[in-house]
């Protein structure tokens, strides 16, 4: 047995996780434990001593883990390469000390590709700083809801050239600076969400588009930017595949005229909530060689 999924399993114990790893499993590389809200850090020490090649932890919605409980992890599972902790409100900077092998204990998980850390409400910028010193071999990380996150955050993960992906949707304290940080030193970042990140505007896009030219998906819904910035986007993110733009009040059909001329390999654009755009605009999109998804939502025909 490779994997196993109990996500979901509501009725599920750390009795009952004892019982099912009563010895060792080495074939099991990945376990998935999302919304088993009953299992607690005492499953994570069984799981630690009898899953030792565990490379995909799933534990999503198991809201009783701690930070004792990614201690146990980061001691355990030293093959780990993906994480899952979203909605684990408890676990704080500590855990993510942990994780990276910068707290008392000198251990970690060096190996981790992939973290998952949104809705963590305890999380701050120091935790930021822990996984770019410590996690340096990760390719994505989702920081979304994490509320206490900002553009002193990022400037730590700017300094991590293998980061991939990086989702910070609706963290509410991002902005333009953060930006400017990104574009300064990941310059492999291909995909970036800053939706609902009210503080993110115009200046921000022309930060990208100068710095981040290996960008292919960008999702900036409900950000406030204007026709200006997307001028910015098509002339430096020519190979943007994805871009969403919905509920960009702003955002009128000169931007669609230039997104229809300059991003030719574009597949998916979100529109929806983007009340300044007409049937003359949505013209020039349908256009696109590539176009296979466009979200309107309730648009109403101008």
């Amino acid at each position: 047995m490779v994997s196993l999924s109990l996500s979901g399993c509501y009725s599920m114990t750390d009795n009952g996780l004892k019982q099912a790893l009563s010895e060792d499993l080495p074939t099991l590389l990945s376990l998935n434990l999302s919304l088993c809200k009953q299992v607690t850090d005492l499953s994570l020490g069984h799981i630690s001593q009898h899953l030792k090649n565990l490379e995909t932890l799933e534990l999503g919605g198991c809201t009783c883990i701690t930070n004792t409980g990614v201690l146990i992890i980061a001691l355990g599972l030293k093959q780990l390469k993906s994480l899952n902790l979203r909605s684990c409100r408890q676990v704080s900077d500590q855990g993510i000390a942990y994780l990276a092998g910068q707290g008392k204990e000198p251990s970690g998980n060096p190996n981790l590709e992939h973290l998952v850390l949104q809705d963590c409400q305890k999380l701050t910028d120091h935790a930021l700083k822990h996984v770019s010193q410590g996690l340096n071999h990760l390719k994505t990380i989702n920081l979304s809801f994490c509320l206490s996150v900002t553009d002193t955050g990022i400037k730590f993960l700017s300094k991590m050239p293998t980061l991939l992906e990086l989702n910070l949707r609706s963290c509410d304290n991002i902005s333009d600076i953060g930006l400017g940080y990104l574009s300064e030193g990941v310059a492999r970042l291909s995909a970036l969400d800053v939706s609902f990140c009210d503080k993110v505007g115009d200046q921000g896009l022309r930060f990208l588009s100068q710095g981040l030219l290996s960008l292919r998906s960008l999702n900036l819904n409900a950000c406030n930017i204007s026709d200006e910035g997307i001028q910015s986007v098509v002339n430096g993110l020519n190979d943007l595949t994805t871009l969403n733009i919905g509920q960009c009040s702003k955002i009128s059909d000169r931007s669609l005229t230039l997104i229809s001329t300059k991003l030719r390999h574009l597949t998916t654009i979100d529109l929806y909530g983007c009340t300044q755009i007409t049937t003359v605009g949505l013209e020039k999109i349908m256009q696109l060689p590539s176009l296979s998804t466009l979200n309107l939502g309730l648009w109403h025909r101008k």
